[in-house]
């Protein structure tokens, strides 16, 4: 559980818990082998991470049924992931920093951390590291892929899908706004991609083996280059987000609402009166209300509430 920020006597603390709840401090501290000032405090660090609650009416105490509380922890570190990564990527103090061993030839290939510079040498960056990979790429596409690189992207992609590269790729709805782009991830599914769409924010990042992984350095501008990541850590926070991404995102084959349509549906939830989301938006109510039906349609919702509730879920909004 230590990925989840729980210690090894405070995860050996919360096992005999569940298995023998109503223990006191004192039996804590004897079946863990502990003396009572740190039987104590790995108790009151568990019932902190919300692990371990007191029994009522004696001084004793309870583990908390293990799937809400991981739930919860793996929800909070997750949380935190995309501030810390944005962080660490926008950091213009770094790029300096590895800028000047880059010119001082002190930052080799084989370092954590290597800055890639201009959009030709990410292109090149990323057919070398798909190259050497043997298992899975995977990717995501915050927004639309710019036109000098699509091409190059779209020809390594089916490479070394035809090689038997495993890949899952997310887009961004903006990016499958363009049909070139809609048209490419298609391509992609049907040589075996895995690919989805998502109206949620995204980062842009390429992620190789799991063990290395490419990420812009402006989400916004690929042409500013990216950092090259081999440091664990930042990797295992990588690859989480990832994995949270994927899971909020949807197949291809379901359309993700426009932009217009987006923007009706996040008035929905703002506002009762079609009036009023009509005005909102400056559009006519008889346009409003016949987006407003569509998208009830869509979500099979009976209301604007639960409409708006269901594209949440969905993460349209």
């Amino acid at each position: 559980m230590a990925v989840l920020g729980v210690s090894a006597r405070e995860e050996s603390v919360y096992r005999l818990l569940l298995r023998s709840p109503g223990i006191g401090i004192a039996a804590i501290a004897l079946a863990c082998g502990l003396d009572h000032g740190a039987a104590r405090a790995a108790v009151t660090g568990l019932r902190e991470l919300g692990l371990a609650t007191a029994v009522h009416d004696r001084p004793a105490f309870d583990g908390v049924d293990p799937r809400a509380a991981v739930e919860r922890l793996a929800r909070r570190r997750l949380d935190g992931l995309q501030d810390e990564i944005r962080r660490v990527v926008s950091a213009r103090h770094l790029v300096d920093g590895l800028l000047e061993d880059q010119r001082a030839g002190r930052q080799g290939p084989s370092g954590e951390l290597r800055y890639v510079e201009g959009i030709d040498q990410v292109i090149a960056c990323v057919d070398e590291l798909s190259f050497f990979a043997r298992e899975e790429r995977l990717t995501t596409h915050p927004g639309p892929i710019i036109s000098a690189a699509l091409d190059a992207v779209r020809a390594s992609d089916l490479k070394y899908l035809r090689r038997g590269l495993r890949m899952r790729t997310i887009l961004h709805a903006s990016a499958l706004d363009s049909h070139r782009i809609s048209r490419f991830a298609t391509e992609l599914a049907e040589q075996g991609a895995e690919v989805r769409g998502t109206a949620a924010p995204l980062e842009r990042m390429v992620v190789f083996d799991r063990r290395t992984a490419l990420v812009a350095t402006d989400p916004q501008d690929i042409t500013r280059g990216a950092l090259v990541i081999r440091q664990p850590g930042l990797l295992s926070h990588l690859l989480a987000l990832f994995e949270r991404r994927w899971s909020q995102s949807c197949g291809i084959g379901e359309r993700l609402p426009s932009g217009v349509e987006r923007e009706v549906l996040r008035t929905m939830a703002r506002v009762d009166k079609d009036e009023a989301g009509a005005r909102a938006l400056d559009m006519s109510l008889r346009t409003y209300r016949g987006h407003v039906a569509a998208l009830m349609r869509r979500l099979d919702a009976p209301n604007r509430f639960q409409a708006a509730l269901a594209a949440r879920n969905r993460h349209w909004i």
